[in-house]
């Protein structure tokens, strides 16, 4: 994917929507995209060969009772994972497994005492992770409904929602969580397959260097020192796993070094109008060729950054509103962003 030359990507098919989208997730093969919009408890689906609604199963569900937040591909291609919206769901701790086919939850898991504000579904097996309000993060087994398979061992001296993401080969997770006394934030590495036994590898990224890095891009002291100290609310390792995305609070994002810990770059985001921050959250992700890092803009922009350089290589215009996600086809030269409207690109 290369954003530094001409023509660049193009607007291939735009889905239409009523509300600001939440998540954005392909299936593995590349063909069907999902896309969640908390506010009207809606489930888009995408059908990315054709460009259009599928033939196959129903273009939009509406999920009622439960509400959707969330949303996570798994390996069988009609069937997605979803966490309830927040907006008066009965379960709002609860994730189930949905086929998409018929609007029907196949099975769902219990466990958390708090609101789940994360999902990740492994490459290789069918187990998954889920970040929690309640402090804590679980392994799963998508074929047994009910109780997790395990809760990480996070450090002591760690305080709100961690955040958990498995790495491309599925052999590896990593978890996030805040240290308490607003020191910085925790990285925790875990093998797949011996996670009971904790860590492999710990690393701690300090709010200092988070300070010094945003300086350093030409931010005034005090918003770095703001920035510095947003709540993380997404993370992403990249495909070789040498650089993990960090989304957080009051648009801000950074690269961070998948062995060390140390930050590499920062990104913010973009604003509309005469404001100069904004208090929500940066969606950003890799490209599948390691090569560039998409983030979101409050402006209705999609910044395309240089991994290496951390320089804007292109900016993709278009939307309407704030981006909101952004994702990136694992099969196919495409990539989607959503506002209340979801794009997919093309070249």
């Amino acid at each position: 994917m290369d954003f530094s030359t001409e023509p660049g990507p193009k607007m291939g098919c735009v889905i239409r929507g009523r509300a600001p989208v939440t998540t954005l997730s392909f299936h593995e093969s590349g063909s069907h995209l999902f896309i969640a919009s908390e506010q009207d408890s809606v489930l888009r689906i995408v059908d990315c060969i054709a460009g259009g609604p599928p033939t196959d199963r129903p273009s939009m569900l509406k999920i009622q009772r439960e509400g959707i937040r969330h949303v996570q591909a798994t390996h069988h291609g009609h069937c997605v994972l979803f966490s309830p919206g927040t907006l008066g769901a009965p379960k709002k701790n609860s994730v189930y497994y949905l086929s998409v086919h018929d609007n029907k939850i196949l099975r769902e898991f219990n466990g958390h005492s708090g609101v789940v504000t994360g999902m990740s579904m492994s490459p290789v097996d069918d187990t998954f992770l889920t970040s929690s309000a309640d402090g804590t993060v679980r392994l799963w087994d998508i074929g047994k409904a009910g109780c997790s398979l395990g809760v990480m061992k996070l450090p002591q001296n760690v305080e709100g929602s961690p955040l958990a993401a498995y790495d491309s080969t599925g052999l590896v997770f990593g978890v996030t969580a805040t240290m308490a006394g607003d020191e910085g934030y925790h990285i925790q590495l875990y093998d797949a397959r011996n996670y009971s036994v904790g860590p492999f590898s710990e690393m701690k990224v300090s709010r200092q260097e988070i300070e010094s890095k945003i300086r350093s891009a030409g931010s005034t002291p005090e918003r770095a020192y703001a920035l510095s100290r947003s709540e993380w609310t997404s993370m992403e390792f990249n495909k070789s796993g040498k650089q993990i995305s960090i989304g957080s609070n009051a648009g801000f994002a950074m690269t961070v070094d998948g062995y060390e810990g140390t930050v590499i770059h920062t990104f913010l985001s973009e604003v509309a109008g005469e404001s100069t921050s904004t208090s929500l959250p940066m969606a950003a992700c890799f490209t599948s060729d390691d090569r560039t890092l998409l983030c979101g803009n409050d402006n209705g922009t999609v910044s395309c950054y240089d991994v290496d350089t951390g320089l804007l290589t292109r900016k993709l215009k278009g939307h309407v509103d704030r981006v909101s996600a952004v994702a990136v086809n694992p099969k196919y030269c495409q990539i989607a962003t959503a506002c209340t409207n979801t794009a997919v690109w093309i070249w």
